[in-house]
C-alpha cells in the first residue's frame, strides 16, 4: 500500500500491521497484565506540540498509568524533544518573563477499553 509519495517518516501499512501483530503477540505471550494494543491521540495534541515547539525534532512517547494497579488506564504522554532533550515546560509564552507553562501532552485513551473495530492494525 505504500508509494513513492508517502509522507517522511511514514512506514508501509503493511509493516504497521506487522509491527502491532507482533506486540499483541508479546503480550498475549509474556502473560503480562498490560494489554494496550494502541492509543488514540487527539490532533489537538500534535497541532499544540508542532505550534510551541517549532524546533523541535520529534516527539518522546512515555507510557503512564492513571491508576497504578489498573493497566487499562494506560496513557501517553507527549514530550516534545529538541537536541535529544525533553522539553516538558515552555517559558514566557504569555509575555510575563515569569510565566511558566506546561508542554507535556495526554489526551490519549488506550485500546482497550476504547478500540477501532475494523482497523487491520487491531485484528
Amino acid at each position: 500500500m505504500s508509494t513513492t509519495n508517502d509522507p517522511a517518516g511514514s512506514i508501509p501499512l503493511n509493516n504497521a500491521i506487522d509491527l502491532t501483530a507482533n506486540w499483541r503477540k508479546y503480550l498475549a505471550s509474556s502473560k503480562q497484565t498490560f494489554a494496550t494494543h494502541s492509543f488514540l491521540i487527539p490532533f489537538v495534541s500534535f497541532t499544540n506540540i508542532v505550534l510551541y515547539n517549532q524546533g523541535a525534532e520529534g516527539v518522546r512517547a512515555y507510557i503512564g498509568l492513571e491508576d497504578p494497579t489498573d493497566p487499562t488506564t494506560a496513557k501517553l504522554v507527549l514530550v516534545p524533544v529538541v537536541n535529544g532533550q525533553d522539553v516538558p515546560i515552555l517559558h514566557n509564552l504569555t509575555g510575563d518573563e515569569d510565566s511558566i507553562q506546561s508542554n507535556v501532552f495526554d489526551l490519549s485513551s488506550s485500546c482497550p477499553p476504547l478500540c477501532p473495530v475494523g482497523s487491520p492494525l487491531n485484528e
